[in-house]
């Protein structure tokens, strides 16, 4: 029945039978795959499988650098998605710095009305990601004057 089955679904599956915290090499998942370590399809497979593993099973990989991956304890989950957001965060303040540094005098007078349109959005964009980044770290505290501590 396997046979069905693409290698990213077969891998999914191979690794969520795994405990928290286990490492899986990039060894034993090019023998799962069948393909290099290294080679685009591989690449791919493992990308699949990522999203499969977190989708349909609840489970998070952690690249470990020229190693393989780990999976992720419950407890790292949140420090996990804060690092995502960071990262997009970061790729909006790019964008900013583009439009910020466009050569708006430049421009025929549609251009600066698409300019004006889009920047206007993201300099709110921005604001709600800075304020949405600091409400996340608060929140992933042990202690928030928000939320208070659950028992049990």
């Amino acid at each position: 029945m396997d046979h069905y089955k693409k290698k990213s679904e077969i891998l999914a599956e191979e690794i969520s039978k795994l405990p928290y915290g286990e490492i899986i090499y990039h060894s034993k998942i090019s023998d799962i795959l069948s393909e290099a370590y290294g080679s685009q399809s591989y690449r791919q497979n493992v990308q699949a499988a990522k999203k499969i593993l977190l989708r349909e099973y609840g489970v998070l990989l952690e690249s470990i650098r020229k190693c393989g991956y780990r999976i992720v304890e419950p407890g790292n989950y949140v420090g996990q998605s804060l690092k995502h957001y960071k990262r997009g965060f970061n790729e909006i303040k790019k964008g900013s710095d583009v439009l910020s540094h466009a050569p708006v005098d430049r421009m025929t007078p549609d251009e600066r009305d698409e300019y004006r349109r889009v920047n206007d959005r993201a300099v709110i964009l921005q604001a709600a990601m800075t304020g949405g980044v600091v409400e996340l770290k608060t929140l992933a505290r042990k202690r928030t004057p928000f939320v208070p501590k659950l028992s049990g």
